[in-house]
């Protein structure tokens, strides 16, 4: 069981492998193993601490570090030849990097004008492309909440109002 809660915590095994350019490791916010096979709850909770031990997983520093472990049997219906295997849902910080290429994708071709004459022919596009741009704001806000969600400051990210001084704050104002 050790084995296979090692593999899927390696970099080779995820979907989406995200290399930083910057060199630093992101974190996991989250993670959730399933384990399918004959495998005693013993065996998960005493690979669970070697993982602690070794440290095999970074989490986010704000929050607690857990993995939630799912055991499920073999499947009847598929023979493998493994006698335990396993599936890692996780949420990690370092997807801020697909998401941030995406968005520079995005930035290129919008600049062009590429590929956006198929939509300006729908009604919802015909005078501007703003739904598109207010969909990339969305992106790179999540992109700043993931690089946020990496430092001991995260608890506070987000909390101060985006309300300048000239302005009055409108929760205040009903009062």
């Amino acid at each position: 069981v050790l084995d296979v809660m090692r593999r899927l915590l390696q970099e080779k095994n995820r979907m989406v492998s995200c290399r930083r350019k910057d060199g630093k490791k992101g974190c996991y916010i989250s993670i959730l193993n399933i384990i399918q096979g004959e495998v005693d709850p013993t065996q998960v909770h005493k690979s669970l601490q070697r993982i602690r031990e070794r440290k095999l997983a970074e989490f986010i520093p704000w929050g607690p570090a857990s993995i939630q472990v799912a055991l499920s049997r073999k499947s009847p219906y598929i023979k493998t030849s493994h006698r335990v295997s396993g599936l890692m849902m996780a949420n990690h910080t370092d997807i801020h990097t697909l998401f941030g290429r995406v968005v520079m994708n995005y930035d290129k071709r919008r600049k062009k004008g590429a590929f956006l004459d198929m939509y300006r022919k729908e009604p919802m596009f015909r005078d501007d492309l703003d739904e598109f741009d207010s969909s990339r704001e969305v992106v790179q806000s999540l992109i700043d909440e993931y690089k946020a969600a990496e430092t001991d400051e995260y608890v506070h990210w987000g909390s101060e109002p985006a309300y300048s001084s000239e302005y009055e704050d409108p929760r205040t104002a009903l009062g």
